[in-house]
């Protein structure tokens, strides 16, 4: 029985694999595996719940690629230091942006995985052409308390994925060009870790016929 590493490659795309072919997992997977069905849930309003689900998933793992070395025991660091790259170009400080990063991963990542739920402070709606809005506290004299504690997220499912996606398109090209290195190195040295690909290959049981 054939067995399919991503979407469009058998378990013989890793047969001595070369840099490409490691890129072409990666970015079948991704874009397959992940923004695909996120892109058929935009259709419906119910399905945004399940959009942002598969979205948050996307930052702790990326970041794994780029540094090359594994988020165990840096969880929140990594979703939180790739949130920054993806949005770093928002009209938001990076200190807020930051701020941003450590409610999402509480009220929407965890929220997700430990409770099947978003957390109180995050919500979904249309948005005009922003990919999040920030509730923030006023001062006495009605300005903005841009260092107050971020009171709500709103996050448009549409633009915030259109941000992600560049992010790993971008992410893509630095890695198909070969003067980059160190991200190739990473890469590399993650994706050998994390998909085992150099050992014995996948053992998949079935019945007789």
């Amino acid at each position: 029985m054939e067995t399919f590493i991503s979407p469009n490659y058998s378990q013989d795309k890793f047969d001595n694999p070369t840099m490409d072919d490691l890129i072409d997992v990666l970015k079948d997977r991704v874009l397959n595996w992940l923004f695909e069905p996120a892109k058929k849930l935009l259709d419906e309003k119910d399905g945004w719940f399940g959009v942002l689900c598969l979205l948050l998933t996307y930052f702790e793992g990326i970041w794994s690629y780029v540094t090359g070395v594994d988020s165990k025991g840096n969880s929140k660091k990594y979703f939180k230091d790739a949130f920054l790259d993806v949005f770093g170009q928002s009209s938001y400080s990076v200190d807020v942006l930051s701020r941003v990063a450590e409610l999402l991963y509480e009220d929407g990542r965890c929220g997700f995985f430990h409770d099947g739920m978003l957390r109180g402070r995050v919500f979904m709606a249309e948005l005009d052409k922003h990919d999040m809005l920030i509730t923030l506290p006023k001062k006495q004299d009605g300005s903005v308390d841009v260092n107050g504690e971020i009171r709500s997220i709103i996050i448009d499912p549409r633009y915030f994925m259109a941000a992600i996606e560049r992010h790993f398109f971008d992410y893509l090209l630095c890695l198909r060009n070969p003067q980059q290195t160190v991200k190739r190195e990473n890469f590399q040295r993650i994706a050998k870790e994390k998909w085992g690909y150099e050992g014995p290959g996948t053992v998949i049981g079935r019945n007789k016929d």
